[in-house]
């Protein structure tokens, strides 16, 4: 069958199918031959008396049932306003409505046939009155029948017999099973959604490439301070956002499919999030390493391969970031776009607040000097300047240069002492602190989806 045409009664037996993954023990279908054809209704009601030999006891609504689906119910309730006029096993029912004078008709329908003699007429007073008679007639009967009578002492000892020998159980599939299954559906949407793909793997080339047309090539002289500080205060900004960008624009459709399936019982939270972040993380590499490899050796960054690699360590975390603070902000707010507004201005205050690249962090109030502890921008940022600056050394203008031009910081370790005191010594516990301020943020994320989908069940 083609994916993009799926016919109703298929869709009508996955929905069905769905529900069975979690192994219910009871199972309620309201009007599940609804839109169907007689066909089609018939097949999918020998179905359902299939699933009901496994022992999952079958609760169905159904309107203008078939008659040759009449031998395939166990019991059958008929309700007028409410009220029983027949509760009961299936093959009991002609009887039971015969001994009260109403024989089904020769070739009639019997499901039919006694649904309408238990509807009340409304379309004049005098038909409404005669036929509420008759159906209240039938109300009492049934309350007085023999049926009635086994169905309440069943009730009655259910409710206060034995139970020790009584055993309710039902299986779940696996953890690591619906986890692995979980991934392999969003790897298979991802690959149908080709925009998606294309957006996960091209926006942080997309921004490196602009890094490189906006600063070509960062030279070695006096000038190229001020080059360096504009470009790592964008690339401390530039993959968190888009991290974040790429979850506003994606998670919203996965989110509230988990909502409907964790409501099911299906899975809970924290499978849903770990199974996402897993499918996300190769693609936030292969989009940092992308980005990393083009970027540094582009604008001539510090040639030590070391470096390198510890420049793609924080552009990776940074992006992951963003996509977990997205993530996070849409547990809390339904609305993408609000969320996305939300999160901008969060990530812009902690850009300008604790990456010290706009205004040194020493000089800040006390009250935004120790808020700045608590925004990844503090710890990334210490990073980026001490990769490039640690070591760096750069040219003075020479003797008979143009008045005015002056050697303010003939080496990077000047600027970081001035603007970044003790970043080199703190600079595995930045490490440290990239790594643990990740893992701190699944955490919270987990934490807001599990509050989240308590509220909403």
């Amino acid at each position: 069958m083609s994916t993009h045409v799926f016919k109703w009664r298929e869709r009508r037996r996955v929905s069905i199918g769905v529900q069975l993954v979690n192994a219910p023990s009871v199972l309620l279908l309201d009007e599940p031959t609804t839109g169907l054809d007689s066909f089609a209704a018939h097949n999918l009601v020998l179905l359902l008396k299939r699933i009901a030999g496994y022992g999952v006891t079958l609760l169905i609504t159904i309107h203008q049932p078939r008659s040759d689906m009449f031998r395939l119910f166990d019991g059958i309730t008929i309700l007028s306003s409410g009220e029983l006029v027949y509760s009961g096993p299936a093959r009991a029912m002609v009887q039971h409505f015969n001994t009260l004078g109403y024989p089904c008709p020769l070739y009639a329908n019997p499901l039919d046939h006694y649904v309408d003699l238990g509807t009340i007429d409304y379309r004049s007073e005098s038909t409404q009155l005669k036929t509420s008679d008759s159906v209240d007639s039938l109300k009492k009967s049934f309350m007085e029948s023999a049926i009635h009578s086994e169905t309440q002492k069943q009730i009655h000892y259910w409710k206060s017999g034995p139970r020790e020998n009584v055993v309710f159980y039902r299986t779940k599939a696996n953890k690591h099973e619906i986890m692995r299954r979980m991934i392999q559906r969003l790897q298979l949407n991802l690959s149908r959604d080709s925009s998606a793909l294309t957006m996960r793997l091209s926006q942080l080339f997309l921004f490196g490439f602009f890094m490189f047309a906006f600063f070509f090539r960062i030279g070695s002289n006096q000038n190229s301070m001020q080059d360096r500080v504009g470009f790592l205060y964008e690339i401390s900004c530039g993959p968190i956002f888009i991290g974040m960008f790429n979850a506003i624009a994606l998670f919203p459709t996965m989110r509230d499919m988990h909502y409907r399936e964790s409501r099911d019982g299906f899975y809970n939270s924290w499978m849903f999030l770990c199974t996402y972040i897993a499918h996300i993380i190769p693609f936030a590499m292969l989009a940092s390493i992308i980005f990393a490899t083009f970027t540094y050796w582009a604008i001539g960054l510090n040639p030590q391969v070391v470096r390198f690699v510890f420049f793609y360590f924080n552009s990776f975390l940074l992006h992951v970031a963003g996509e977990l603070i997205g993530i996070g902000m849409l547990g809390m707010i339904g609305d993408p776009t609000l969320a996305n507004s939300v999160c901008a201005l969060t990530i812009s205050i902690s850009c300008l607040l604790s990456s010290g690249l706009v205004r040194s962090v020493e000089s800040l109030p006390t009250f935004l000097h120790f808020l700045s502890y608590l925004m990844i921008h503090k710890y990334a940022s210490e990073l980026y300047v001490v990769n490039e600056y640690n070591g760096l050394q750069l040219d003075c203008p020479k003797k008979g240069a143009p008045e005015g031009e002056m050697c303010i910081f003939p080496k990077g370790d000047i600027y970081l002492e001035q603007y970044y005191p003790n970043a080199i010594e703190n600079f595995d516990r930045n490490c440290a602190v990239m790594w643990f301020y990740t893992l701190g943020l699944f955490a919270l994320v987990i934490g807001i989806f599990q509050v989240r989908t308590k509220v909403l069940h």
